[in-house]
């Protein structure tokens, strides 16, 4: 990294992808000069913890963001779009993780180590954008299989867990977990159908047309990153009772045959992915291999059942906050900072 000091806020701070950006602040060394803690209403006067240290928290209406060089934001959409463009007038930069800004054209939608040149536009709105984690996690595995062989359609569901939530989420399943063990009924304030113990077969807004928003913005993100909207593109979101790690299976088929071996090779080459051999003892799980690690994990790469080498099916799990919103805001940052102040 670069020896200059960047004075940075983290907006949502006292969310769980909020700790997860302080820890990897600290972790991988990023050239804080002064950090500020920044979060809603709720969460001021409170602290969160970077390098061992108490910082208090700010209350974002009242923040000024003329102090910071660079702010990243961990709100959802509504609040993002509402407060980033205050931050920016006032000269700071903005990556943001929310849904607001990420399918606008002057708004650069960055994966690290795939699009790094796209960061250098954030001068046209002083913002960069990056992906939800379900995008991420497809989008980093299908990239470098388009560009070998092209990539014609896919099919992927994601099981996403109540993280996806934040931290009320989380609540919610431990409350309705103990609940339910102690013969009580389930108290819903999250989710509108009981979460422990069952399966949500939707996630997002329902629209028309019978997909979700969390759906759609797979399919947009995967087109707007590829730039190329050719590839069709199937999703399914399902809510499942796992704390942490998105768990996607993936079915890719492609313009030119593949197969699996040489599939995996090209996976086994990509920086942030690796492979791991699934078997009867040892299987692919969100916690054994991806809650609190920022790798994407890949498993079970195999042709079609078919033989037909132009479809490959496979799995993969991520941490949903550490490995995809947290790690692609920093390393984002560290690109930013490095390459472009």
């Amino acid at each position: 990294m670069t020896s200059k000091q960047i004075d940075i806020a983290i907006v949502g701070a006292a969310s769980l992808a909020g700790e997860a950006v302080l820890s990897l602040l600290a972790e991988r060394k990023f050239p804080v000069g002064k950090l500020y803690a920044v979060d809603l209403v709720e969460q001021s006067g409170s602290h969160v913890e970077f390098k061992d240290e108490p910082v208090v928290i700010h209350e974002l209406a009242d923040f000024d963001f003329s102090v910071v060089q660079l702010a990243i934001f961990l709100l959802d959409g509504p609040k993002a779009v509402e407060y980033a463009p205050k931050a920016t007038q006032s000269g700071c930069i903005v990556i943001d993780s929310s849904i607001g800004f990420r399918y606008e054209d002057d708004v650069p939608l960055i994966i690290p180590g795939l699009n790094d040149e796209l960061i250098g536009d954030y001068r046209e709105r002083m913002i960069l954008s990056i992906p939800s984690s379900a995008a991420y996690q497809l989008i980093k595995i299908l990239e470098p299989i388009h560009q070998a062989v092209g990539a014609n359609e896919v099919t992927v569901c994601v099981m996403q867990p109540v993280s996806e939530q934040g931290k009320p989420g989380q609540e919610e399943l431990g409350r309705q977990t103990a609940q339910l063990l102690n013969f009580q009924n389930a108290d819903k304030q999250v989710y509108p159908s009981q979460i422990a113990f069952n399966t949500i077969l939707h996630s997002g807004i329902l629209l028309e047309g019978g997909y979700t928003s969390d759906e759609l913005d797979i399919v947009k993100a995967t087109h707007k990153i590829l730039n190329n909207d050719k590839i069709s593109i199937s999703p399914t979101v399902v809510t499942v009772p796992v704390f942490f790690g998105n768990s996607s299976i993936v079915q890719i088929g492609t313009q030119e045959p593949l197969g699996a071996d040489k599939a995996a090779e090209i996976l086994d080459n990509i920086p942030g992915v690796r492979l791991t051999q699934t078997t009867q003892t040892q299987p692919m799980t969100p916690v054994d291999n991806a809650s609190g690690k920022s790798e994407l994990v890949v498993s079970r790469i195999r042709n079609s059942i078919s033989g037909d080498e132009k479809y490959l099916n496979l799995c993969s799990v991520v941490d949903n906050i550490q490995g995809g919103v947290a790690l692609n805001s920093v390393q984002t940052a560290e690109i930013l900072v490095k390459d472009y102040l």
